[in-house]
């Protein structure tokens, strides 16, 4: 906000959705790009490029719900069993979350590594989503990506 005619775009790198903490990093040549402040990306950035970071923040809506979707990543570690992945994408499901992407790896040990895309409206709904899956038999943790 406060900046007219200039071209922003959300970092595919760390997913920022509305309710996150935010900073703008002025590109070159491609307007300002949004990522989340505690963005890998960001937190390692050449101090030559730090003056390029400015303020950001969410527009408020006038109290209405956003209505836009927003990509969000998380990773679920897992003890493997039959039907893991069923109740993962049935907790999406009952929901009404589009999924985008899965990637499962298993180790030896029997532990699924779940990488997961999605789209929200806000972080307010991917902390519930997180919650829920939680509650998912064989789910030992759930982290989001930072980038």
């Amino acid at each position: 906000e406060g900046i007219h005619d200039v071209a922003v775009r959300f970092s595919k790198c760390c997913s920022p959705v509305p309710g996150d903490e935010i900073i703008g990093f002025v590109t070159r040549g491609r307007g300002v790009s949004i990522h989340r402040t505690d963005c890998i990306n960001i937190i390692n950035l050449p101090e030559d490029d730090r003056v390029r970071l400015i303020d950001a923040e969410w527009s408020i809506m006038d109290g209405k719900e956003c209505s836009n979707v927003f990509s969000a990543e998380i990773k679920i570690y897992a003890n493997n069993r039959i039907g893991v992945l069923a109740d993962i994408s049935r907790t999406f499901t009952e929901n009404k979350i589009d999924v985008t992407s899965m990637n499962v790896r298993t180790s030896k040990q029997g532990t699924a590594t779940i990488s997961m895309g999605f789209e929200i409206n806000g972080v307010e709904q991917l902390k519930d989503i997180i919650a829920k899956l939680r509650g998912v038999e064989s789910i030992l943790d759930i982290e989001r990506t930072t980038g």
